[in-house]
């Protein structure tokens, strides 16, 4: 059936097309809008709906052909019906210069609707329509408890939703000690869970029901705990395919505890960021969670993030490097006041902090493709050796 949308037709005009395309049983109606939304709302409702085919009411042709203007340059494929009461000769003329060359006139006969399915689905088997999906997912692991992966999360997000045209989605996957929600106060009646539960039935009016938050960053919060609950991959397949197509970057907050729907999600990620502190276990806890990567051919996807790190730590990031065999891609200031401050007052760390600007730094190195990496540091068997065995010194000389 051809996943629809009708827009600009009044109620009654909408229910009778509805009923048309219903009988015909080639036809699932998603939606009637019976105005015509402005070009941020239309695409929004298009990457949220995904449909196949749009039926366009043709009875105010100016708003029709800015309505058809903004369909074409947020979906270029998607196919355009025009429909309406009596449409004159010059009207179909100037919908046909625009590139809609289907009507459905009215009374909307069953032949006419057959038919005009038929073509569709023609035309769709040569040039499916296809929807511009985000493959901006990041995963946050902890390589324990309490390393601060969540403090990164969260800030980073909010950093990422003050770019220029950044819609950011900050998911906390820690169903029994998130605390993203806690860190921004929000006390919302939805949570994660419940956006999985219901991620078969996912559209744009409940989704907007199931977030929080305001401006360009949305929250999903993990809700309250509940040990006997779990998601499924399927699920996490489904509720991430719908918000790729609303969001351009997705921030998911991991547990740690490498469950089957956290390791569904960190196979879906572009990278997977590993956080720990320059602490000794931490960075055992952080070696193991990349040999189990590597096994699950996601090693190519990490990047090490050091969070609560000085140039006074007694672990230096080269010996980092060396104990995880891997490049740290980024470190983060050791700023317990600004963090306990921002955790009070329920909201993300100062910009011109120290930390704040090196939250900034990385969303902007993230969103930047051509960005360096750092490289790892070449291999040093003593220091490796003595940050396993802290008798030894282990700040650099």
């Amino acid at each position: 059936m051809l996943r629809t949308i009708v827009i600009g037709a009044p109620p009654e005009v909408a229910a009778e097309l509805g009923r048309s395309l219903d009988a015909s049983g080639q036809f699932a109606l998603l939606r009637a809008v019976d105005r015509y939304p402005p070009p941020q709302e239309l695409g929004r409702m298009l990457r949220a709906y995904a449909p196949q085919v749009i039926l366009l009411c043709a009875d105010r042709l100016g708003e029709t052909l800015a309505a058809a203007s903004a369909i074409e340059e947020a979906v270029p494929s998607l196919p355009v019906v025009a429909f309406g009461s009596h449409l004159e000769p010059r009207t179909l003329l100037e919908l046909m210069k625009r590139g809609i060359r289907d009507y459905l006139p009215p009374p909307f006969e069953p032949h006419s609707v057959t038919e005009l399915a038929h073509r569709l689905q023609e035309r769709l088997a040569k040039n499916p329509v296809s929807f511009a999906l985000s493959d901006l997912v990041f995963a946050f692991l902890p390589a324990k408890a309490g390393v601060g992966a969540s403090t990164i999360a969260m800030n980073l997000a909010v950093a990422l939703s003050r770019q220029p045209n950044k819609r950011v989605l900050l998911a906390d996957f820690d169903l029994n000690s998130g605390l993203v929600g806690f860190m921004l106060k929000i006390a919302g009646t939805y949570s994660l869970v419940d956006a999985a539960e219901m991620s078969a039935q996912l559209d744009d009016s409940l989704w907007s029901k199931l977030v929080q938050g305001k401006g360009n960053l949305h929250v999903l919060p993990a809700g309250r705990p509940d040990p006997g609950m779990r998601i499924e991959p399927a699920q996490i397949q489904r509720l991430l395919a719908f918000a790729r197509r609303l969001y351009h970057v997705i921030c998911s907050d991991l547990s740690g505890n490498l469950e089957k729907y956290s390791i569904e999600l960190m196979h879906e990620a572009k990278r997977i960021f590993l956080v720990t502190t320059p602490e000794i276990p931490p960075l055992h806890l952080a070696r193991e969670r990349l040999r189990l990567l590597r096994q699950l051919e996601l090693g190519d996807r990490v990047s090490i993030l050091v969070n609560r790190y000085h140039r006074a730590s007694a672990i230096s990031i080269r010996q980092i490097e060396d104990v995880l065999e891997a490049p740290v891609y980024a470190s983060f200031a050791n700023s317990y006041r600004s963090v306990h401050q921002a955790l009070v007052e329920g909201r993300p760390v100062e910009e011109n902090s120290e930390l704040g600007k090196q939250i900034l730094e990385l969303a902007k190195r993230i969103l930047d493709p051509g960005a360096p990496q750092a490289q790892p540091a070449p291999k040093r068997f003593i220091e490796y050796f003595a940050v396993l065995h802290p008798k030894f010194s282990l700040r650099e000389q």
